[in-house]
């Protein structure tokens, strides 16, 4: 029983280490609904420590999300969409429990650990209102393993679509009833 509880709480340890964490705050005075169109700030798009696929990939995964909350594209855009990218290295250790036993000596229990380097990454979205020059919107999302060329495609919509569920933010009703 011991065991079983062991490996499940590995298990959740493990999927809660993979797993996105999203964060977003914005100007609660501020009325989204007039928002219709937006602009991706080129400049900030160019200063990106990526390469130019990372960043087509990050483009075209945003432009997907604002198009689809019914926002256009447009040169002069209500809002000016600035993306930062970073990335950490993260040191992760795996100690995996094993049982053993030799002839005629009978089962020992004996830990063994496996230690390895990921990169992890995080992108930062700016929603600013174009005629106000103020920060409106902000969205944070890290957690994804940007060492990972097989799926960085996928990884990176994810990330994004994840990102953007909180856009444009609901108005939280306070009554009890």
């Amino acid at each position: 029983m011991k065991l079983k509880l062991l490996v499940m709480t590995a298990f959740c340890i493990l999927l809660s280490s993979c797993a996105l964490t999203t964060s977003y705050d914005f100007d609660k005075t501020v009325d989204f609904s007039n928002y219709k169109s937006f602009t991706i700030y080129q400049q900030g798009i160019d200063k990106l420590k990526l390469n130019d696929i990372d960043k087509s990939r990050i483009i075209r995964a945003l432009e997907n999300q604002l198009k689809s909350k019914g926002l256009t594209e447009s040169a002069d855009g209500d809002l000016i969409v600035n993306v930062l990218a970073s990335s950490k290295k993260v040191i992760n250790v795996d100690n995996d429990p094993y049982w053993n036993g030799p002839w005629g000596w009978g089962y020992y229990w004996a830990p063994s650990s496996t230690v390895y380097e990921t990169r992890e990454g995080k992108l930062t979205f700016h929603l600013v209102d174009s005629k106000k020059n103020i920060l409106v919107w902000e969205g944070m999302v890290d957690g994804f393993d940007v060492g990972n060329i097989k799926n960085k495609d996928e990884q990176i919509n994810k990330a994004i679509q994840k990102i953007f569920n909180y856009y444009p933010p609901k108005k939280k009703n306070n009554s009890y009833y």
